[in-house]
Protein backbone atom coordinates (compact mmCIF):
# COMPACT_ATOMS: atom_id res chain seq x y z
CA UNK A 1 0.00 0.00 0.00
CA UNK A 2 2.66 2.16 0.78
CA UNK A 3 4.66 1.75 -2.42
CA UNK A 4 1.75 2.98 -4.08
CA UNK A 5 1.28 5.86 -2.23
CA UNK A 6 5.25 6.57 -3.12
CA UNK A 7 4.56 5.35 -6.89
CA UNK A 8 1.52 7.49 -7.17
CA UNK A 9 3.27 10.67 -5.82
CA UNK A 10 5.96 10.64 -8.27
CA UNK A 11 3.24 10.21 -11.21
CA UNK A 12 1.47 13.47 -10.19
CA UNK A 13 4.43 15.74 -8.18
CA UNK A 14 7.38 14.58 -10.27
CA UNK A 15 9.67 16.84 -8.31
CA UNK A 16 9.09 14.32 -5.17
CA UNK A 17 11.57 11.85 -7.14
CA UNK A 18 14.51 14.13 -7.03
CA UNK A 19 14.40 12.81 -3.24
CA UNK A 20 15.51 9.34 -3.25
CA UNK A 21 14.46 7.97 -0.07
CA UNK A 22 10.98 8.67 1.25
CA UNK A 23 9.82 6.78 3.73
CA UNK A 24 6.59 6.65 5.55
CA UNK A 25 6.49 7.41 9.57
CA UNK A 26 2.96 7.54 10.21
CA UNK A 27 -0.32 7.35 9.47
CA UNK A 28 -4.02 8.08 11.21
CA UNK A 29 -7.36 8.39 9.67
CA UNK A 30 -7.25 4.39 8.54
CA UNK A 31 -4.35 5.32 6.67
CA UNK A 32 -6.94 8.55 4.95
CA UNK A 33 -3.97 11.24 6.25
CA UNK A 34 -0.01 10.51 5.89
CA UNK A 35 3.35 11.88 6.60
CA UNK A 36 6.56 10.51 4.48
CA UNK A 37 10.10 11.76 5.22
CA UNK A 38 13.15 12.28 2.54
CA UNK A 39 15.92 10.45 4.86
CA UNK A 40 18.32 11.97 2.31
CA UNK A 41 17.18 15.54 3.58
CA UNK A 42 18.19 15.26 7.04
CA UNK A 43 20.43 18.01 8.35
CA UNK A 44 21.49 18.42 12.16
CA UNK A 45 21.51 21.79 13.25
CA UNK A 46 23.02 21.17 16.42
CA UNK A 47 21.57 21.77 20.03
CA UNK A 48 19.25 19.23 19.16
CA UNK A 49 17.40 20.43 16.27
CA UNK A 50 17.28 18.90 13.02
CA UNK A 51 15.89 19.69 9.56
CA UNK A 52 13.95 17.40 6.76
CA UNK A 53 11.87 17.27 4.03
CA UNK A 54 8.50 15.81 4.01
CA UNK A 55 5.23 15.29 2.03
CA UNK A 56 1.83 15.03 3.97
CA UNK A 57 -1.05 13.64 2.15
CA UNK A 58 -4.30 13.99 2.88
CA UNK A 59 -6.85 11.40 1.28
CA UNK A 60 -10.32 11.98 3.78
CA UNK A 61 -11.84 13.83 0.42
CA UNK A 62 -11.81 10.81 -1.79
CA UNK A 63 -8.67 12.45 -3.74
CA UNK A 64 -5.18 12.36 -2.38
CA UNK A 65 -4.08 16.03 -1.96
CA UNK A 66 -0.84 16.51 -0.91
CA UNK A 67 1.54 19.15 0.95
CA UNK A 68 5.52 19.72 1.34
CA UNK A 69 7.58 21.28 4.17
CA UNK A 70 10.73 21.33 4.97
CA UNK A 71 10.71 21.96 9.06
CA UNK A 72 12.70 22.69 11.67
CA UNK A 73 12.78 20.29 15.06
CA UNK A 74 13.72 21.10 18.34
CA UNK A 75 13.67 17.26 19.90
CA UNK A 76 14.62 18.60 23.26
CA UNK A 77 11.66 20.91 23.38
CA UNK A 78 9.51 18.72 21.49
CA UNK A 79 8.66 22.21 19.55
CA UNK A 80 8.80 22.49 15.35
CA UNK A 81 8.49 25.10 12.98
CA UNK A 82 8.12 25.39 8.96
CA UNK A 83 10.84 26.64 7.00
CA UNK A 84 9.56 26.14 3.97
CA UNK A 85 5.56 25.21 2.78
CA UNK A 86 4.80 23.97 -1.38
CA UNK A 87 7.88 25.67 -2.61
CA UNK A 88 7.40 28.80 -0.56
CA UNK A 89 9.49 30.16 2.40
CA UNK A 90 7.34 30.53 5.69
CA UNK A 91 8.63 32.39 8.93
CA UNK A 92 6.73 30.14 11.42
CA UNK A 93 7.25 30.58 14.90
CA UNK A 94 8.31 27.76 16.82
CA UNK A 95 5.24 25.77 18.36
CA UNK A 96 4.57 22.72 20.30
CA UNK A 97 4.49 19.17 18.08
CA UNK A 98 2.56 17.23 20.43
CA UNK A 99 -1.05 18.35 19.28
CA UNK A 100 -0.02 17.01 15.71
CA UNK A 101 -0.02 13.10 15.95
CA UNK A 102 1.77 13.16 12.45
CA UNK A 103 4.22 15.81 12.79
CA UNK A 104 5.05 13.97 16.69
CA UNK A 105 5.93 10.94 14.81
CA UNK A 106 8.12 13.00 12.46
CA UNK A 107 9.59 14.66 14.94
CA UNK A 108 10.43 11.52 17.10
CA UNK A 109 11.59 9.68 14.31
CA UNK A 110 14.21 12.06 13.00
CA UNK A 111 15.10 13.05 16.36
CA UNK A 112 15.96 9.47 17.46
CA UNK A 113 18.02 8.93 14.07
CA UNK A 114 20.16 12.17 15.67
CA UNK A 115 20.51 10.85 18.73
CA UNK A 116 22.18 7.19 16.87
Amino acid sequence: MVWIAVMGLLLIWPDVALATTWYPVAEVSQGKQQQLVDLDSIEPLGMGQVRVASIYIDRRSGKAEQTRYITDYDCPKRWFRDVRYNGETNHTAWLPVDPDPLNAATMEYVCSLLAS
